[in-house]
């Protein structure tokens, strides 16, 4: 499935970088578990960074009730997403063709605050095991107190684009014959060796599912 190109989600630069399939874009924001949310605040344009989940078309964000970005987003009933991962720096000879390659996905959609409680927690849910796969499985849920506590939003995406940049430096031929060093330096994040919290029976063993995930971020 394609997103159609709409004044909204269209590249107007750079196009050959665009990305509107759904599996793509889908696979940028299963890369990273923070995004970045824009929303209005008094007339003035706010951006927060917070963690979030992924089930199908839907994207998924928690916070308290006095949360001013859920505020914000339920009485405008639309969201703005962005996730970006850098993948490269590009360095050149000349200080103004320095680049970065990148993938980044923009979504737009339409916000509901979830009420119900088996809403909530297959929104929760979402999130926690888009943290690390399975989790949700291998630790406590909510409670009552906690459910009430915690405004759940849901962001069902209505369209969205993706950009990717994956290409070597690119610079003025006069430039070439400069004596400065040039390349490409990859970028990506990984994970280290889990270490156990304090209270950690000394014996206990890092569960599977931490081990692959681990795992799969070593690669």
């Amino acid at each position: 499935m394609e997103y159609p190109k709409t004044p909204l989600n269209e590249l107007k630069r750079s196009r050959k970088k665009a990305a509107y399939d759904q599996d793509t874009i889908f696979a940028i924001l299963d890369a990273t578990e923070i995004c970045h949310i824009a929303f209005l605040v008094d007339g003035m344009a706010m951006v927060q960074p917070i963690n979030f989940g992924r089930s199908g078309d839907k994207l998924y964000v928690h916070g308290s009730h006095q949360n001013r970005m859920t505020t914000a987003l339920i009485a405008a009933g639309k969201a703005t997403v962005n996730v970006t991962l850098l993948d490269g720096m590009k360095l050149t000879r000349s200080a103004f063709h320095h680049s970065v390659n990148y993938r980044s996905a923009m979504v737009f959609g339409a916000v509901r605050e979830l009420a119900g409680d088996t809403d909530k927690l297959h929104g929760l849910k979402s999130i926690i095991n888009h943290f690390v796969p399975n989790r949700w499985e291998h630790c406590r849920e909510p409670n009552e107190k906690e459910l009430k506590a915690t405004r759940v939003l849901e962001i069902s995406i209505e369209t969205a684009s993706g950009k990717i940049a994956d290409s070597p430096p690119n610079e003025k031929k006069e430039d070439l014959r400069l004596p400065y060093w040039a390349g490409t330096i990859p970028v990506k994040a990984v994970c280290g060796s889990p270490v156990p919290d304090i209270h950690m029976d000394s014996n206990a063993k890092v569960p599977q599912h931490i081990v692959d995930f681990c795992n799969s971020r070593r690669k």
